[in-house]
């Protein structure tokens, strides 16, 4: 049976779930309950909240990794970078120091590095790829970027791949090919102008800088391939395991779901649920309740607040049960609702307690 101890035995734990469903925080608590249980941990978080690094006592995550101690026991936490790390692939592939030099002083690859569609989600799995190879942890636990699919996340290195490897980039190799390849002599006439205004308004010599940026991967499309390939293999081993992270309002459940189908149906392995904020207040029997000395007032209000939670918690192990159901996952853990963020280790420690 799968429990939140059989994570600690797979060497990479990847936290997948909608925006706001306190993701970067389970994740952090994952590789700190992974610590209690003496394995040398890691989280990798992509974009940690205020309040999370406060709680992990690190002013300046980075990408180098730092060691957060808790009692007798650490783990390391790392931020993801998507710029710098996309910069160290280059250097990586790039056949000589000096193609690498040309890419990176390229100002259009100095803009579009961050915002390239997919790059954060690639450069989660590149850097989880080194980490697993630098064999410093037992067990690596990944907080994905908050993708509106589970697909976007995985598909990404591939995407990304394929982007660079596209016609649409060999064609900005020769730039005037754009002005060739136009479908008529009005269209060419129309997209000189524009190309020149372009570069005018950006203050970028436009079709050079594109033709160098193309030109300088050209020669390693067969290294991100080659690594994708990896990449792709890793998150389908056996050491892995794929933990959704939900909510149990009934529209991050659906979400749940649907994540979880586009997992399966893509071959990786799903190990189970872990529900945060779950409401359990029992049912109460208000006539044994010693309330005679209270103002009637009050506890009118209170009983009927008592009521209204009462009636959520059993929304919450509906939606549960038809999580549970739709999925055939098992929940790992169930994290009561806290009206308080972990924002100490203190916190985060307690938060750690309640998976195992």
């Amino acid at each position: 049976m799968a429990t939140i101890e059989s994570l600690f035995r797979k060497r990479l734990v990847i936290c997948v779930g909608a925006g706001g469903v306190g993701k970067t925080t389970t994740a952090a608590a994952l590789a700190l309950a992974g610590a209690l249980r003496r394995r040398r941990t890691a989280v990798i978080t992509v974009d940690p909240a205020r309040r999370l690094k406060d709680a992990l006592g690190l002013d300046g995550l980075s990408m180098e990794p730092q060691s957060v101690a808790v009692d007798s026991v650490h783990f390391d936490a790392l931020a993801l970078d998507t710029k710098r790390t996309f910069d160290a692939l280059i250097e990586r592939f790039a056949p000589n120091p000096a193609v690498s030099a040309r890419i990176l002083a390229n100002r259009l690859y100095q803009e579009l590095s961050n915002e390239l569609a997919g790059s954060a989600e690639y450069m989660a799995m590149e850097k989880l790829h080194e980490l697993l190879h630098l064999h410093r942890y037992q067990v690596l636990v990944v907080d994905t970027p908050p993708s509106a699919h589970a697909r976007d996340l995985l598909a990404a290195p591939n995407r990304v791949t394929n982007l660079l490897a596209s016609r649409a980039v060999s064609l900005l190799q020769a730039p005037a090919a754009l002005l060739s390849g136009a479908p008529s002599s009005v269209a060419r006439v129309a997209l000189f102008p524009l190309l020149k205004a372009l570069q005018r308004w950006t203050g970028l010599h436009l079709l050079h800088d594109l033709a160098d940026l193309a030109a300088g991967f050209e020669h390693m499309i067969e290294g991100f391939h080659t690594r994708a390939e990896e990449v792709s293999r890793l998150l389908r081993a056996p050491s892995t395991a794929f933990v959704l992270v939900t909510t149990p309002e009934p529209h991050t459940v659906e979400t749940a779901i649907s994540f979880h189908r586009e997992l399966t149906d893509g071959g990786f392995p799903v190990a189970g649920i872990v529900a945060n904020r779950v409401l359990a207040f029992p049912r109460l029997d208000e006539e044994t309740v010693p309330t005679a000395a209270w103002d009637e007032r009050l506890r009118s209000k209170l009983l009927r607040n008592y009521r209204e939670l009462q009636e959520l918690s059993q929304r919450d192990r509906r939606t549960l049960r038809k999580l549970q159901g739709e999925t055939g996952a098992p929940l790992l853990a169930v994290v009561p609702a806290v009206t308080v963020a972990p924002t100490t280790l203190a916190g985060l420690e307690r938060f750690a307690r309640l998976l195992l």
